[in-house]
């Protein structure tokens, strides 16, 4: 078996309690779908299916009992918002040398300038792109170096240049940015009793009455 091989079995679409009795078996239900031609529900079991998503391949062989492999990749994940468990995966069947659209990871790299020097902190806008290229050239993740960021610069959209891929987003949109430190002022607190004389406090003298 190939590493990005994904093995699944067939099954039956049903209501949300027939996806949760699958998941109490520990696996996922899924869908797979090429266009508008063919629609196959699976479920895989979910430590495999974890183990392929952190490899994270760019095409997928997806074997299903029954049915021929076919090639294709992930278009949904749908995770639980709590424990981030996967609770549904979606595959899209691709057709090599036609172009499609998916999403994949961006990782930024190297430490910038900025905050090296400056105390400056690195803020990512971005964690992921949506592109659109040939199923060959589809990256597991794309990279971006931004060692070079001092503090109040940032790295665009239009600073990249990726031949093969095509970035879904206006050339202006910001990836990441060094902002200035963040300044802590610090209070000092304010005893009761400099408070007092502060504010001009005056503290009363009881009299003693004076005898005769």
């Amino acid at each position: 078996m190939n590493d990005n091989t994904l093995n699944a079995t067939p099954r039956k679409c049903g209501n949300k309690g027939m996806a949760r009795q699958i998941r109490f078996q520990d696996r996922v239900p899924g869908i797979f779908y090429y266009r508008n031609d063919i629609n196959i529900p699976f479920s895989v079991d979910s430590v495999e299916l974890s183990k392929l998503i952190r490899q994270k391949y760019s095409l997928i062989n997806l074997s299903i009992e029954g049915y021929e492999t076919r090639e294709c990749v992930f278009r949904n994940i749908q995770r639980d918002p709590v424990y981030d468990g996967i609770l549904h995966v979606d595959l899209m069947g691709i057709k090599r040398g036609q172009k499609l659209t998916v999403t994949v990871p961006v990782k930024l790299t190297g430490i910038p300038e900025g905050v090296k020097t400056g105390g400056g902190i690195l803020q990512s806008n971005m964690n992921e792109f949506e592109i659109e290229c040939l199923p060959k050239d589809i990256p597991r993740e794309i990279e971006i170096d931004v060692s070079d960021l001092d503090i109040g610069h940032s790295r665009f959209i239009r600073d990249l240049e990726f031949p093969e891929l095509k970035l879904l987003y206006d050339p202006g949109e910001v990836i990441a940015t060094v902002v200035p430190p963040t300044i802590i002022k610090e209070v000092t607190e304010i005893t009761e009793e400099e408070e007092e004389v502060e504010e001009g406090t005056e503290t009363k003298t009881e009299e003693t009455p004076e005898k005769n």
